[in-house]
């Protein structure tokens, strides 16, 4: 159980730092840029999010569910929107995450927070804020940030798919309440949940997934906004027939990011990860390659496809050496993190 665990925290890690370098580049610009296929960390370059920023150091859509977990951890393991509230808060006070890599939504509702603390129920002004600024633009507030930082809710629920699910919405709210956000989310959560288990096959997995996108959707659609938009489900399914037509795990990608897409909306990162760690037949680092290399919101993705990996393979499913530069470079002990929730097990 520990090397799952370590393994998640370090796939997404990487993941998430390695896909940092390419970001809103397309497919054949990252090549051109890099020289072929980018298979190892990068300083990245001035034109992208993470100017400034050393090769190996992690953005948003590692640092956000780090700091949660951090924050679950002095909780017992418990999760509810009030602390994640409280994560998002301290996640804002370190400025190197904060200023270059808050989303819109993110961003949106930190600022919303630290202005209205005590004046509004139930983060009620998110729904409200989202309505406002961006009617008919539902893509500005389903953003893969919910998905991103899904994933501690499988980690502390292997095998517990619907408390997983329940652990992610009670999140997902805290910054993201729209159904097509808590089906993203909670598709990644559940797929986390179940890679987490013993003897779990990539079918097992992806079936959790689109699992956690149903329910999440079905519980979304009573308690949260509800506006146009494709359903991250239906999207999660083309994905996966792309994935098994098609042998060559890159022509795989190129066609997911012509077809699904690879942008920022959650109905986009989402399945497209799925779509990779099929193509990839679950091995982590290939989709990791993969997501890093399919084009604009590769940190998001890659980190999706490296803790999927990382919890169903384990952490020596990850190329040596990887551990101490993320930690290094990003002042983070993964190994006593992974010790700490491997603990809450034995509680």
């Amino acid at each position: 159980m520990y090397n799952k665990i370590l393994g998640a925290l370090l796939g997404a890690a990487v993941g998430d730092a390695m896909g940092a370098a390419t970001e809103l580049r397309s497919i054949r610009q990252i090549q051109e840029t890099f020289g072929g296929k980018v298979t190892d960390f990068y300083t990245p370059p001035d034109d992208t999010i993470a100017k400034g920023r050393k090769a190996g150091m992690v953005t948003d859509a590692f640092s956000i569910p780090y700091i949660l977990i951090k924050n679950v951890l002095k909780n017992s393991g418990s999760f509810s929107t009030e602390l994640a509230q409280q994560a998002l808060m301290e996640w804002a006070s370190h400025g190197e995450w904060f200023e270059p890599f808050a989303g819109m939504t993110t961003r949106k509702a930190i600022n919303r927070l630290k202005e209205d603390k005590g004046k509004m129920s139930d983060w009620a002004y998110a729904g409200h804020l989202g309505n406002k600024l961006f009617k008919g633009h539902y893509y500005a507030l389903s953003s893969n940030g919910a998905a991103t930082k899904a994933f501690p809710m499988g980690l502390f629920n292997p095998g517990d798919l619907d408390k997983a699910i329940e652990d992610t919405i009670a999140v997902t709210m805290s910054s993201h309440d729209d159904k097509y956000s808590i089906s993203g989310a909670c598709a990644v959560a559940a797929a986390v949940s179940r890679a987490m288990e013993e003897k779990m096959s990539v079918y097992d997995i992806v079936q959790a997934g689109f699992y956690g996108a149903k329910i999440g959707e079905e519980k979304g659609e009573k308690i949260a906004l509800h506006y146009p938009g494709p359903s991250v489900q239906k999207r999660m399914d083309m994905a996966v027939n792309v994935a098994i037509k098609e042998g060559n795990p890159d022509i795989i990608m190129k066609k997911l990011a012509d077809i699904i897409g690879s942008g920022p909306a959650i109905s986009e990162t989402v399945p497209a990860a799925f779509g990779l760690f099929i193509a990839n037949n679950g091995e982590t680092m290939q989709s990791i390659y993969g997501g890093v290399n399919i084009g604009d919101e590769t940190s998001a993705i890659a980190s999706i496809t490296g803790v999927l990996g990382g919890a169903y393979n384990g952490v020596d499913s990850i190329t040596p050496g990887y551990q101490e530069i993320i930690e290094k470079q990003n002042g983070m002990d993964l190994s006593c993190m992974a010790d700490e929730i491997y603990r809450c097990f034995l509680r």
